[in-house]
């Protein structure tokens, strides 16, 4: 962590009057930087989001979210080192615990803050009037999609999942058109597979409802509705807090939109786990 401050006090004298602002910041409240988008850190000074990536990319990063993973990273050596040497290691870890779960409240009041609602309404509906759903992802996203497609399949009853190298890819795909939907989970790090699935389908004609991070996510350019959810990296392990907000809210959404096809299908595999004695 010491390395990290020298760096920025040795680089304060060339930064610009905002630049010096988030400086300030970073000694003052190093634990916001390193939980917040370059957003929220732009908001708290007075500064655009821009000044704030263009600060760390002075500090030699590419970008905030590199700077922002040393940090992070440099936090819990500091954290740990503190624990090493405390007679009281609990109350530290819990220090640094409380701090991830605000970093994941903040994923989810940011996805209150800029979803689109009209958008999610529109899912929705395309959603409840397909033929067939299916649900890919990146490989990282695997069980995203794997739990939506099981909903989905459960109180639907006709979403399967599209993952290329299963063996029933090609033939799965050979069968999609204008009256089916894909849903795709796209988050970083985007693979090649998952695009040239979205291009696929797309030139079938298939609607395409893209989840993924960001407007400059690879996979916008195929989607004809894309919801956007912040994915927090702390120490370099994504959390995926916000978009499992955001499947619930699908569900739930969908649950009241088809509640008559959703009931019937749930009472019948209630009355199989009846039959069968599955629950104690």
């Amino acid at each position: 962590m010491q390395d990290l401050m020298r760096n920025v006090s040795n680089s304060y004298k060339n930064f610009s009057s905002g630049q010096k602002k988030i400086g300030d910041l970073f000694f003052k409240e190093p634990i916001f930087l390193a939980f917040s988008s370059a957003l929220e850190v732009g908001r708290k000074v007075n500064v655009s989001e821009s000044t704030v990536i263009r600060w760390s990319q002075k500090l030699g990063y590419r970008g905030y979210a590199e700077f922002q993973h040393v940090l992070q990273r440099k936090l819990a050596e500091e954290r740990i080192e503190q624990v090493e040497e405390s007679e009281t290691p609990p109350a530290v870890e819990q220090s640094f615990f409380a701090n991830l779960l605000d970093a994941d409240i903040a994923s989810i009041t940011q996805l209150k803050q800029t979803m689109d609602e009209d958008q999610l309404l529109q899912a929705i509906d395309v959603i409840g009037q397909a033929r067939n759903i299916y649900v890919t992802s990146n490989f990282f996203d695997y069980g995203l999609a794997h739990f939506m497609t099981s909903w989905l399949n459960l109180t639907l009853d006709h979403a399967e999942l599209l993952m290329q190298g299963d063996g029933q890819y090609y033939r799965q795909v050979s069968d999609l058109n204008s009256e089916d939907t894909l849903i795709a989970f796209v988050f970083p790090r985007y693979t090649k597979s998952v695009i040239d699935t979205l291009q696929t389908v797309k030139d079938q004609g298939t609607k395409i409802i893209l989840i993924t991070d960001s407007a400059d996510s690879p996979a916008v350019a195929y989607a004809d509705i894309s919801l956007e959810v912040f994915v927090n990296s702390n120490l370099n392990i994504d959390s995926y807090t916000a978009v499992h907000a955001l499947i619930a809210s699908i569900m739930r959404f969908i649950y009241v939109k088809e509640h008559a096809k959703v009931k019937s299908n749930l009472a019948k595999v209630e009355e199989i786990y009846m039959k069968k004695e599955i629950f104690i």
